[in-house]
């Protein structure tokens, strides 16, 4: 029987398809009962705006404190951890530790709509494509903990010296816009010039020498985000290999992947459903799992589904008979470095760690060296990301 008879007879049994189903449906309930909202409830524009002036003047209270690199207060700060203290002490939110992080977890915002309470972020040196944050106090002015010059510590500093102007980068966001909505940019406070473009534009010029191409971490998370701006999708092509083998340790080919997925950017934890493709070659089958996944944060995404598979499987090396498992069927976990952003997309190189179940053909289950050898796969390749809100935008 070929794999397109194996197909037609997957489709015709009705048997085979109500557990399917089935399967799926149990699978989604609990997916979406473990993937809970983590962000708090929706804060309204009054609200936001007490916040953040809690933020603000949490800040004023260390100006004078002295700057030491990794301090995060209470007496004394680097400029990432003066954020990271007064955000959890102002207003009980816990923030990422580096300016990098930070820059990677807020929104970008153009700077006609900076507001109080907003972080600046700045390239000081050409030892990373973010080397410092301030927090935006108004009157184009903002307080940061600075490491040399003619005054060090925790100060305010204005975006019009010359010192800072040529170094801004960008504005971001961590709390909800403090101002009802169409109102935005029409704030006193804020400074806007000719010479201060829009922010994306500000970065990739500023990092990569007038080309759009930028390194920057993988998640869209935005708890702003509303409809399809909080989507994104990504693909991703694998090249499978492992090193165990049934009587060795060795590097095998194993086949080729594709995966889709899906998710929700509104959340910390970026819920998600995907589609793979799976040439399996080391068993000899071809395989479609359906991955219900976790992103977070930028670098690590968590999956886990059934899988449909196709064809006779056989143990590599010694041929024997192998039965592939729908439930439970695959789980594993994604490791992603920063990604490479061109335009509206962004691509990674991703490593993959699954383990694929496999029993015996009475269903009973393999040992342990040979369930270890047919399912433990590593998949490397690229993944491409795009956000599907900023995708249908011109």
């Amino acid at each position: 029987m070929n794999i397109f008879d194996e197909i037609r007879t997957f489709i015709t049994d009705k048997s085979a398809r109500a557990a399917a189903k089935k399967i799926l449906s149990i699978m989604l309930l609990f997916f979406c009962v473990c993937c809970v909202q983590l962000c708090a409830e929706d804060t309204s524009p009054a609200e936001a705006q007490i916040m953040r002036e809690k933020f603000v003047a949490e800040a004023k209270k260390y100006v004078g404190s002295p700057y030491v690199l990794g301090a995060v207060g209470p007496d004394k700060f680097d400029c990432s951890g003066l954020v990271y203290f007064t955000a959890r002490e102002a207003i009980n939110k816990q923030l990422p530790r580096t300016a990098k992080a930070l820059y990677n977890y807020c929104s970008i915002v153009p700077d006609k709509d900076k507001e109080i309470g907003d972080l600046l972020f700045f390239k000081t040196n050409n030892t990373a494509p973010i080397t410092h944050v301030g927090i935006y106090i108004g009157n184009s002015q903002f307080i940061s903990a600075i490491s040399d010059g003619p005054n060090t510590g925790v100060i305010i500093s204005s975006l019009k010296q010359d010192y800072w102007r040529p170094k801004y980068v960008a504005c971001g966001q961590f709390i909800k816009s403090g101002k009802k909505s169409g109102s935005r940019g029409s704030d006193a406070d804020d400074f806007v010039e000719e010479d201060f473009i829009d922010s994306e534009k500000n970065v990739a010029s500023k990092n990569n020498s007038g080309n759009n191409i930028k390194f920057k971490g993988s998640s869209f998370y935005n708890p702003k985000a509303e409809g399809l701006d909080a989507v994104a999708a990504d693909a991703s092509l694998f090249c499978d290999w492992s090193l165990i083998s049934p009587s060795s340790f060795m590097f095998q080919f194993r086949g080729i992947d594709l995966h889709t997925n899906v998710r929700y950017t509104k959340w910390i934890l970026e819920p998600g459903v995907g589609l793979g493709l799976r040439f399996n070659i080391g068993m000899g089958v071809f395989q479609m799992p359906v991955l219900f996944t976790a992103t977070v944060n930028d670098y690590f995404r968590f999956y886990a589904g059934p899988v449909i598979s196709f064809g006779d499987a056989r143990m590599m090396e010694t041929g024997e008979a192998a039965r592939p498992s729908i439930f439970p069927g695959i789980i594993g976990i994604s490791l992603t470095i920063p990604a490479l952003e061109i335009g509206k997309a962004k691509a990674q190189v991703v490593q993959d760690i699954s383990y694929t179940v496999f029993n015996n053909p009475d269903n009973s289950a393999l040992s342990f060296t040979n369930s270890i050898s047919a399912g433990l796969v590593f998949f490397t390749g690229i993944r491409v990301t795009l956000g599907i809100g900023k995708l249908l935008k011109r």
